[in-house]
């Protein structure tokens, strides 16, 4: 059985190599001028280190919590971004009456500020908590047979809140994964809502699960990762960047998609902060 899977992923492995090597020697087609396809990657670039900002401040701050306190004596948490550069999560007690701990991320300089003095919940406190409740309850009535995911074995949903503006607020679903040899591709959702709390659009990104191996057979690093989205999904998404930073080894610094809408690669760099179109 692993001798058959080996075979397999060594098959998908050309394939992706032979479409990349292919995509780089043709010429784009039905592409809009840079001049108007610029603006869409660069919004695409940060929506997707906004989604990575909210994953990230809840994974400080849940190893935070859990140093302090066991399971059993936690409620419910929230996320909100406080200001452009300042993200903040909440833990509450058992009842939802109390805050256990408050840690503030700065996105900017990199630092967390954790608050770990009991005190009452907030009227704000409350207020997101109660939003967050509904956003997830209709999120779940209205689309919750659309979600795929895959077993806990590989890795748990995530789920964030990201406010895009006064009056849309979108939640994200994304994959997971407690393994460290790949980073998950795809099983990647959005559900937007309006300022009343009402969902008014759904997304999925990927149609699969693309659990992409950060090192060969031999434990070599891999210099960087594709994959290919089909012609419903021409660009590189943001929940693409947000899983790619969250689960990137320190060294790898970019990944390529291959649009077949557009028969041109996009490829997302950490380093320069983009995406290129190649």
């Amino acid at each position: 059985m692993k001798k058959n899977m080996f075979v397999l992923a060594f098959c998908l492995i050309v394939l992706a190599f032979s479409s990349c090597s292919s995509l780089r020697n043709t010429t784009p087609k039905n592409l809009p001028p840079l001049s108007e396809v610029s603006p869409i990657l660069d919004s695409i670039v940060e929506e997707g280190y906004q989604l990575y900002y909210s994953e990230r401040a809840n994974w400080i701050a849940t190893d935070l919590v859990f140093e302090r306190y066991g399971m059993d004596e936690l409620g419910r948490s929230i996320t909100y971004q406080a200001d452009n550069n300042l993200w903040t999560v909440c833990f509450f007690d058992k009842n939802n009456e109390k805050c256990l701990l408050e840690c503030r991320f700065d996105i900017k300089s990199g630092n967390t500020v954790t608050l770990d003095s009991i005190r009452p919940i907030s009227i704000f406190e409350k207020e997101q908590m109660q939003r967050k409740e509904t956003m997830h309850n209709e999120a779940i009535s209205k689309y919750g047979s659309e979600l795929k995911f895959a077993p806990e074995t590989f890795g748990n949903p995530n789920i964030d809140f990201v406010r895009m503006n006064d009056h849309l607020t979108r939640v994200y679903f994304l994959q997971g994964t407690i393994r460290h040899d790949v980073i998950p591709f795809g099983n990647d959702y959005s559900i937007d809502f309006d300022e009343n709390l009402k969902p008014i659009a759904f997304r999925r990104y990927h149609r699969s699960l693309i659990d992409s191996p950060i090192k060969n057979d031999k434990g070599e690093e891999a210099k960087f990762l594709f994959h290919t989205h089909l012609k419903d999904n021409p660009f590189i998404t943001p929940t693409d960047i947000c899983n790619f930073l969250l689960y990137r080894p320190k060294n790898m610094d970019g990944f390529m998609v291959a649009s077949e809408a557009y028969n041109c690669m996009f490829m997302f760099s950490v380093n320069q902060h983009r995406i290129v179109v190649q």
